[in-house]
C-alpha cells in the first residue's frame, strides 16, 4: 500500500480510473477531530477485503490521523471548523485487462473539501424527497460496499436535479426500498424505527452502522428488512443519514402517481434518533 501526495496526477493505468477497482469513504472533519473514526476504518477495512484488496489498516488509519494533523497545522484564522476529507484507495496501476497482477499496490489518496454548509438548514427545515425512476442492481457480493463504481448514483442525482428536490428514495429492481441518493433511509412506523436491508444493494454507510449498533445495544425495536414504498405511505417520520448530514429529516416525499406524503421532521422520535447520534459522536 503506498500513500500518493494529493498533486499528484492519476495515472491513465489506475485500476479505479478504468474499472472503478477501489473503494473509498467520506469523512467529517469537525474542529480537527474525524467524527466516527472507528467506523470508517471498519468500513474500509471490510471493503477492501470484500474487493480482494490489501491493505494495511493501521498504517492508513495513521496516514489520516497526519492527514488531518497536516491540515490542521495549515489552517488560518478563517478557517471552517468543519471539511470533508475522502479517502480514496484504488486498485493500483496495471496495463490493460481486468485481473489486477500479484505485484499490483493499493494506492491511497486523500482529497479535502468544503462541507455541504445547507445541511445546516436542511437539519431544521427538512428535505424534499422524490422517488427514483432509476433502479439499482441486486448483487449480493458488492452489496453494502462503498466501492468506486457510482454510476447508478449518477443517474439518481441527475433525476434529483432535474426535479430540483434535494434527495431520492432508491429502489432495486425489485421495488425495494434501499438507500437515498448518498446516504441511508431509516422510517418511523408504529413507535418503532425500520431501515432497508442491504443484502442486494446499496452502501452500508457508518452512521447507519452507529445507528443499528446504538439502538440495539439499548434493546430498542429496530427492523431491518425488504419493505417497498407503501412502508412510506404509512409512516409518521423519515430521515435519510450519512456522514456529513448525520441525521436528516425528510419534509415530504413525492411518490410515484406524483402525490405527496408529509412528515413531521421536528417529532420527538427524530430528535431522540439525532440525540442518539450525538451521544455517539461525543464518545
Amino acid at each position: 500500500m503506498r500513500i500518493i501526495p494529493s498533486a499528484t496526477p492519476i495515472s491513465s493505468s489506475d485500476r479505479a480510473f478504468n474499472y472503478g477497482d477501489g473503494v473509498f469513504t467520506t469523512l467529517l472533519v469537525d474542529e480537527h477531530k474525524v467524527q466516527l473514526l472507528p467506523y470508517h476504518i471498519s468500513r474500509l477495512e471490510h471493503d477492501a477485503a470484500a474487493i480482494k484488496l490489501n491493505i494495511d489498516i493501521c498504517a492508513l488509519e495513521a496516514a489520516i490521523a497526519e492527514q488531518v494533523k497536516t491540515i490542521k497545522s495549515g489552517s488560518g484564522d478563517n478557517a471552517s471548523p468543519k471539511y470533508v476529507l475522502k479517502v480514496h484507495v484504488s486498485g493500483g496501476q496495471a496495463g490493460r485487462g481486468y485481473a489486477r497482477s500479484e505485484d499490483s499496490e493499493a494506492l491511497v489518496r486523500f482529497s479535502q473539501h468544503p462541507y455541504p454548509v445547507h445541511y445546516d438548514s436542511l437539519a431544521n427545515e427538512g428535505a424534499t424527497v422524490i422517488c427514483a425512476q432509476t433502479r439499482l442492481a441486486i448483487q449480493p457480493l458488492l452489496a453494502g460496499i462503498k466501492h468506486m463504481n457510482r454510476l447508478e448514483q449518477v443517474l439518481v442525482k441527475h433525476e434529483v436535479d432535474d426535479a430540483g428536490a434535494h434527495d431520492a428514495i432508491v429502489c432495486d429492481t425489485q421495488d425495494n426500498i434501499i438507500e437515498a441518493s448518498a446516504g441511508n433511509v431509516f422510517f418511523y412506523l408504529n413507535e418503532q424505527w425500520y431501515t432497508p436491508s442491504l443484502k442486494g444493494s446499496g452502501v452500508n454507510g457508518v452512521v447507519r452502522q452507529c445507528l443499528i449498533d446504538s439502538l440495539l445495544n439499548d434493546n430498542c425495536s429496530l427492523h431491518v428488512g425488504e419493505y417497498d414504498l407503501s412502508y412510506l405511505r404509512k409512516a409518521s417520520a423519515v430521515v435519510i443519514t450519512n456522514a456529513l448530514m448525520g441525521v436528516m429529516p425528510v419534509q415530504k416525499i413525492q411518490m410515484p402517481d406524483f402525490s405527496y406524503v408529509d412528515f413531521d421532521v421536528r417529532s420527538d422520535a427524530i430528535v431522540a434518533l439525532k440525540t442518539r447520534l450525538q451521544t455517539a459522536l461525543q464518545n
